[in-house]
């Protein structure tokens, strides 16, 4: 093998750890707690900022507004969260963790945040720069031009059961 084959190889064993790695957190986060790896992250948000509003989460959990909604909604038919509207303005939606929702972390596997984002955490500025450097050429060489790949969590999607083959 040349050089450049080691190097293809080298990446997509290197793409299969994280992969591995993040659906590993998930089948975890969904044996233990019955919710998606991001459902969970949501709660934990949730729990840290007590009547954050929709946008303020969506921000905070790098996902669309609407993704967030749809996730809510989620949440609050399990009784993990609960809404209220803003008595001064009933545009804004508040939302809190229930009882319920503070037992469930309470078992919940750490990180809540996510094994990749709480890994990402722990590394340098220096390190964050050359992984954002370095892996924008691959990104943009896939050619993928889905609109809410940045934005829609992984264990969010409409099609949990299809697996990338990496």
């Amino acid at each position: 093998m040349d050089k450049q084959e080691d190097q293809k190889q080298a990446i997509i064993q290197q793409l299969r750890v994280i992969f591995r790695a993040i659906q590993a957190h998930s089948r975890k986060v969904e044996k233990v707690c019955g919710l998606s790896s991001a459902q969970l992250w949501m709660l934990y948000e949730v729990s840290l900022s007590d009547g954050i509003k929709v946008s303020e989460l969506a921000s905070i959990l790098s996902i669309h507004r609407s993704t967030s909604s749809n996730m809510l909604d989620k949440l609050e038919n399990k009784n993990l969260i609960y809404r209220n509207r803003s008595a001064s303005d009933q545009r804004s939606v508040h939302i809190h963790i229930t009882t319920e929702g503070e037992a469930l972390l309470t078992k919940a596997p750490s990180p809540p945040r996510g094994h990749i984002t709480d890994t990402l955490a722990r590394l340098t500025d220096k390190q964050l720069a050359a992984l954002e450097t370095s892996l924008q050429p691959l990104i943009s060489a896939l050619h993928f031009e889905e609109v809410t790949a940045k934005i829609d969590p992984i264990s969010e999607e409409k099609s949990p059961s299809a697996k990338p083959a990496v």
